[in-house]
C-alpha cells in the first residue's frame, strides 16, 4: 500500500483467523505437477540483466507494509508469522516487501530499541480502512522480530525487499510521542542518510547470522517524491548519496531508488532497480470517487447528502465530519476527508456504484496501464536494469468492499500481469492488497496462486 495520497468487513479477532485456516484447507497445497511445472519453467528461464545468480528470476511479490509489526497481536492476522510465511508459498508469492521498521528497529544512536507499543491509526474510525484498521495495543521488540521474519524466510525460500514508510504514514502508528519525535526531529536534508546507515547496520546483521541471500533488494525509504524529504535537484542528490553510500558497504546487495511519478529525470542514476508504483487504475477512485464527493469543492460537511453519489452510498447512520475530525489523531490532512468517507459507507451500496462505473473507464484504466510499462520498461532498459513493480493497482479500496475482487476488477490485475510479462519485469504484485489482513487472502487464494504461477513461469 502507498499512503502518499492515498501500501474483509470488521469482525472479530478469532473469526478471522477461522476464516484464514478454512481458506488455507480449501486452496491445499499445490499439487506437485503444479509444482513442479513452476519450478522446472522458473529454472530454465534467464534473469533479466543486473540480477545476481541468487535471487529468483522473477518474483511474484506480496505487500505486508507495516501490517506485519502493528496487526500482529496473537489473535491479528500476522500474529502466527509462521503460518503467514508459509501462506505465502500456498498463494504462489516468492517475495514480500516490508517496512523494515528502522527506527523502531534502532535508536537514533544505533542502540537496539527493544519492546515498543503499537496503536491505532485513527481510533473509533478505522474499522473499514485497508491496512490501517488493528484495534492497536501490539508491543513488539521490532529488531528481533525481523530476524526471525527473515529466518522464516530462508527456510520457505522467501525473498524480502526491506523498506520504510517511516516519513510517509507508518511512524504515526507508534504509541510513544518521544519515538514519534526523534524520527520527525532528524532534519529533513540528513534523513535519507539516516535511514541508509540504519539500513546498513540491519543489513550487518543479517549477515551475521547468514540471513542476508535472502534479502531481494533495499529502497532506501518508499515513494522519496510523496515523502517527507527535500525535493528537486537537492533532495535527488541526497538520495543518490544516500544509495552511493549503502551500495559502498554492502556491493553484495542490490540497492533501489523507489518512486510512483513515472519521471525518470527525478530517479538518481546509481539504483540497481528500475522501481515505479503503478496506480494506473487510480481514475476508479479519484475522478470516480474521492474529486465527485469528500474532495470536490462544492462538498457540504454539514449536509453531505445533497452531493448524490454520496446520497446512494452512504449509511443510514453516519458519524458527523466535526466528531470523525475529533478522532483522525497524527494522521496528515489528505487522509482525513477518506477515512470519514470510508467510515459512512454502506459496503454493498459502494460496491454497486463502483460496478456500474468500472465499465465506463476500464478503456481508459488499461490505456494509462499500457503507457506507464511502455514507458518504464523502456527507462529500465536504458540503465540496463531489471524492472520491478511491487506497489499498484486501482488505489485504496476500503476493506469491507468486494468490487476489486470480481471477476471484471480481477481482469485488470490479470491485464497487468500480461504486460509485465510481455516488458520482462523481474518482480511483479499482482494487487496492492492482498496479505493476510485482506479479503483477497482469504478469499481468493486459487486465483493469487494462479497470476503468480503465471507470471513467474512468463506465460
Amino acid at each position: 500500500m502507498t499512503f502518499r495520497m492515498k501500501s474483509a468487513p470488521a469482525t472479530a479477532a478469532v473469526a478471522l483467523l477461522v476464516a484464514l485456516a478454512t481458506a488455507a484447507a480449501q486452496a491445499g497445497e499445490p499439487k506437485a505437477e503444479e509444482t513442479k511445472g513452476m519450478t522446472d519453467v522458473a529454472k530454465t528461464q534467464s534473469a533479466p540483466v543486473g540480477v545476481p545468480a541468487h535471487l529468483p528470476p522473477r518474483m511474484a511479490i506480496c505487500s505486508w507494509i507495516w501490517s506485519w509489526v502493528t496487526f500482529a497481536r496473537p489473535e491479528e492476522p500476522y500474529g502466527d508469522l509462521e503460518k503467514c510465511v508459509a501462506g505465502l508459498k500456498e498463494r504462489g508469492f516468492n517475495a514480500i516487501r516490508v517496512d523494515a521498521g528502522l527506527n523502531w528497529c534502532f535508536t537514533l544512536d544505533g542502540n537496539p530499541r527493544g519492546e515498543m507499543e503499537f496503536g491505532p491509526w485513527a481510533p473509533g474510525v478505522s474499522s473499514n480502512l485497508s491496512t490501517v484498521n488493528q484495534k492497536g495495543g501490539a508491543r513488539h521488540d521490532v529488531l528481533k522480530r525481523l530476524v526471525r521474519l527473515m529466518e522464516l524466510a530462508k527456510q520457505y525460500d522467501i525473498y524480502v525487499i526491506l523498506t520504510s514508510w517511516e516519513y510517509q504514514d507508518s511512524t504515526w502508528m507508534v504509541v510513544d510521542p518521544k519515538i514519534r519525535a526523534e524520527v520527525y526531529g532528524i532534519p529533513e536534508k540528513d534523513r535519507l542518510m539516516a535511514l541508509a546507515r540504519q539500513h546498513d547496520q540491519l543489513l550487518r546483521i543479517l549477515k551475521q547470522k547468514g540471513l542476508d541471500k535472502h534479502v531481494a533488494f533495499v529502497e532506501v525509504h518508499n515513494e522519496i517524491e510523496y515523502s517527507d524529504f527535500p525535493k528537486g535537484q537537492e533532495g535527488k542528490a541526497l538520495h543518490r548519496a544516500a544509495i552511493a553510500f549503502l551500495r559502498a558497504a554492502h556491493p553484495d546487495v542490490l540497492i533501489s531508488a523507489d518512486y510512483g511519478s513515472h519521471d525518470p529525470a527525478i530517479v538518481p542514476d546509481n539504483g540497481q532497480v528500475y522501481d515505479q508504483h503503478m496506480y494506473s487504475g487510480a481514475a476508479m477512485y479519484f475522478g470516480n470517487l474521492y474529486n465527485a464527493t469528500v474532495m470536490g469543492p462544492a462538498f457540504d460537511k454539514a449536509d453531505p447528502r445533497k452531493n448524490p453519489i454520496l446520497a446512494r452510498i452512504l449509511k443510514k447512520d453516519i458519524m458527523p465530519w466535526d466528531e470523525a475530525m475529533k478522532r483522525m489523531g497524527a494522521v496528515r490532512p489528505f487522509w482525513h476527508p477518506i477515512i470519514w468517507l470510508y467510515d459512512n459507507i454502506d459496503n454493498a451500496k459502494f460496491d454497486a456504484y463502483m460496478l456500474e462505473s468500472l465499465p465506463k473507464l476500464m478503456p481508459q484504466i488499461k490505456a494509462e496501464a499500457e503507457r506507464q510499462f511502455e514507458g518504464d520498461a523502456r527507462e529500465a532498459a536504458r540503465r540496463r536494469l531489471p524492472a520491478v513493480l511491487d506497489e499498484g493497482g486501482y488505489f485504496y479500496p476500503p476493506v469491507g468492499a468486494r468490487w476489486e475482487q470480481s471477476a471484471e476488477g480481477l481482469a485488470y490485475f490479470e491485464f497487468m500481469a500480461g504486460l509485465a510479462i510481455k516488458h520482462g519485469y523481474w518482480g511483479f504484485m499482482p494487487t496492492t492488497y492482498c496479505g493476510p489482513e485482506h479479503p483477497l487472502w482469504v478469499e481468493k487464494a486459487e486465483w493469487l496462486r494462479t497470476i503468480n504461477t503465471r507470471f513467474r513461469n512468463g506465460k
